[in-house]
């Protein structure tokens, strides 16, 4: 049964807990990567199992994604932005929003066009028709869908779910689309190569890790501290962290985005490492505004509700 790590003798066994790395979004989850690195992890009890997922890409139907991930054990959490974690959570009815988490990556997510397109202003993509990639069911996507519609009519917002982030990236520089909204490394990346930013959209909710019920709450609260600890390295090191964080961004582009390979000295001057807040508990007034944006544009279901998704004591009992 899991659970937290727990004495035996003198030897400590590790609570085991699956992790679904999916490199191009390194950043969002890059606490996880220095905690593993830094081996916080296991000074917590947790013995984290890595495997990539990213061969499979990411689906637009994420809630049943990660529904069966958690039912066949190939991962026990996930992060992703707080719109899909209680989109999915009360589509599925499976899994905890056990900590939220700020960082500045909520204030870099913009609209991208090449400079070859004639696309300068929100009323350019409107007038044209012009699809927006996203990915869908992802914060991208709502993101954008806040942003838009409180500028233009909703029936006119045009939205193109080509995966993940570095698939729209991939899909603007070949032109398959004229317009990506990028965030993190890959908006700096944009700019660094001479993209034209159509408008910077605005983020104040945070990212969430849901975890399986099945993992239970010491594990949870141990999961949140390693994290916790691994924030205070990156904040107090910067400089460090920041070599390591560039480091992941090149093999990412490497592996998947050869096209940037001419621009990499110029992309990795752009970077920036990613302030971030401690793990916290997602509040309820936070959970139930997202929830109703998410009812009012058919987006999801009621669901459990605030108390039969989140655990209020993970983030909070370390």
């Amino acid at each position: 049964m899991k659970g937290g790590g727990q004495e035996v003798g003198t030897l400590k066994t590790l609570t085991k807990i699956s992790h679904g790395y999916y490199q191009p979004y390194f950043y969002w989850m890059y606490p996880i990567l220095v905690a593993r690195e830094q081996h916080l992890f296991e000074q917590d009890g947790i013995e984290l199992e890595v495997h990539d997922i990213v061969p499979q890409g990411q689906p637009e139907g994420k809630a049943q994604w990660y529904k069966e991930a958690f039912e066949t054990k190939s991962r026990d959490f996930y992060f992703c932005c707080a719109w899909q974690g209680i989109y999915s959570t009360s589509e599925t009815g499976k899994g905890l929003i056990g900590a939220a988490l700020k960082s500045s990556l909520i204030k870099t997510f913009a609209i991208y066009t090449r400079p070859d397109t004639r696309i300068t202003s929100v009323l350019d993509l409107v007038e044209s028709g012009t699809p927006i990639a996203v990915n869908k069911n992802a914060d991208a996507h709502y993101v954008t869908l806040k942003n838009l519609s409180e500028l233009v009519p909703e029936d006119r917002i045009r939205l193109s779910h080509l995966g993940g982030v570095e698939r729209c990236f991939k899909g603007l520089m070949s032109k398959e689309v004229d317009a990506a909204t990028l965030a993190g490394p890959y908006a700096e990346a944009a700019e660094a190569i001479g993209y034209r930013r159509v408008l910077a959209l605005s983020r104040t909710e945070p990212t969430v890790v849901v975890f399986n019920e099945k993992l239970g709450h010491e594990a949870l609260a141990a999961f949140v501290k390693s994290i916790n600890r691994a924030i205070t390295l990156i904040n107090a090191e910067r400089e460090k962290y920041r070599r390591r964080y560039v480091k992941e961004f090149e093999e990412v582009v490497d592996r998947y985005l050869p096209e940037l390979k001419p621009s990499r000295s110029a992309v990795a001057s752009r970077l920036t490492l990613p302030v971030w807040a401690e793990a916290r508990t997602l509040q309820k007034e936070e959970f139930l505004q997202i929830h109703s944006f998410l009812l009012e544009h058919g987006l999801t279901q009621e669901g459990r509700g605030y108390s039969g998704t989140v655990d209020v004591s993970a983030a909070a009992s370390y």
